[in-house]
């Protein structure tokens, strides 16, 4: 038996009657009292044909989520005996995603090339996937420890400072993905997530670059994955309605980035259009449609209080009171950040307390993953 020394918060934040609240199913399944959701879809059979139009599949899945939502208010006890079934709800949703994949939508750009005839849009990832790294995460945020994370190549996003530029950013038109990560497909996926359970995860944790591109093997995943455990969907979040769509009702748990308060200045740092319209409806979809359990990573930005902290604070506070907020401080200048002088230096502690004061007196939570 492996023995391993988990951070003192990981223990305590349990203790914090708030978060065990908002985090309750999260916690069930931890404890093997909740069932994933991705094994509840797995129990809901679709009558569907892989020739079938996309309008009549996407009606479908309306349908199917639907059922799903009436079926997970059930006793848990009563759900537990459900058989799985073949082709299922997830068949349903991976099948629309590999259809998604002729012209990309998967993100908010919509490319809308072919990239299963190997087309390549904004995130240069074809239909293959790429796993740079999978292991246990002892450093994610208290409730999470220890987090089975999938490293996934490749990003819809542009940040000039980007902290994991080297699987997101600088590879891109220098080298070739097979030399320096894991193909991998909808098998090997699930391979790789269920040794992370045996190593003694708490949850799957889809991240990158980001987890978007990859979308249609996530899914298909969890059609082979077995295990009750938590999937966690640790994202960007700028994907379009229809790919959220796809996963709304599978993963248990969203991990979400909220970088700009405004459009402007996602679209200087990050080459974004319309972040803030597109990122503020995914979460409210997530909180109000989805399982509600998110915890918002804000990473606090120099000269940015104003203009992107406090906006999505309010945001926050006003439309998704259920969410809890990580406040992060550890900003610093990395990639090309150096090109923009109201950046290029990490945020004071003054201006880390400002955005905690401002938290705090919105009614947000954030103290005990901060």
């Amino acid at each position: 038996m492996v023995f391993r020394v988990l951070r003192p918060d990981s223990m305590s934040v349990w203790q914090n009657k708030e978060i065990l609240r908002r985090f309750s199913r999260y916690r069930g399944i931890i404890d093997g009292d909740e069932i994933a959701r991705y094994l509840i879809a797995k129990t809901i059979e679709c009558d569907f044909s892989p020739n079938d139009s996309l309008e009549h599949l996407e009606i479908l899945l309306h349908e199917k989520s639907l059922e799903f939502n009436e079926l997970i208010e059930e006793d848990t006890e009563r759900i537990k005996y459900r058989k799985t079934s073949s082709p299922s709800y997830i068949h349903l949703a991976e099948t629309i995603a590999n259809k998604y994949l002729e012209s990309c939508i998967f993100c908010e750009r919509k490319c809308e090339v072919n990239r299963i005839d190997g087309q390549k849009g904004y995130c240069l990832i074809t239909k293959d996937s790429y796993v740079s790294s999978a292991f246990l995460h002892m450093g994610e945020e208290a409730p999470l420890i220890p987090s089975g994370t999938i490293f996934f190549q490749g990003c819809n996003f542009g940040c000039v400072f980007c902290q994991n530029y080297d699987i997101s950013q600088s590879w891109k038109g220098k080298r070739n993905l097979d030399d320096i990560a894991q193909k991998v497909d909808v098998k090997k996926l699930a391979t790789i997530a269920d040794k992370l359970v045996d190593k003694g995860a708490i949850n799957i944790n889809y991240v990158g670059g980001d987890p978007i591109p990859n979308i249609h093997t996530i899914i298909g995943s969890l059609n082979h994955q077995t295990c009750n455990i938590t999937q966690l969907w640790n994202s960007n979040f700028f994907l379009s309605n229809k790919a959220l769509s796809l996963i709304i009702d599978l993963m248990d748990f969203w991990l979400p980035d909220w970088k700009y308060g405004n459009n402007k200045c996602a679209k200087k740092y990050s080459g974004i259009d319309n972040y803030f319209d597109i990122i503020s409806r995914n979460h409210k979809r997530i909180h109000d449609d989805g399982s509600g359990e998110i915890i918002i990573r804000h990473l606090v930005m120099p000269e940015h209080i104003e203009c992107c902290s406090k906006p999505i604070l309010d945001f926050v506070a006003k439309e998704i009171p259920k969410a809890v907020v990580n406040i992060m401080g550890q900003y610093h200048p990395q990639y090309k950040a150096y090109q923009f002088s109201e950046i290029n230096r990490r945020p004071t502690s003054q201006e880390i307390l400002e955005v905690k004061r401002y938290a705090k007196s919105l009614g947000i939570l954030y103290e005990p993953v901060s």
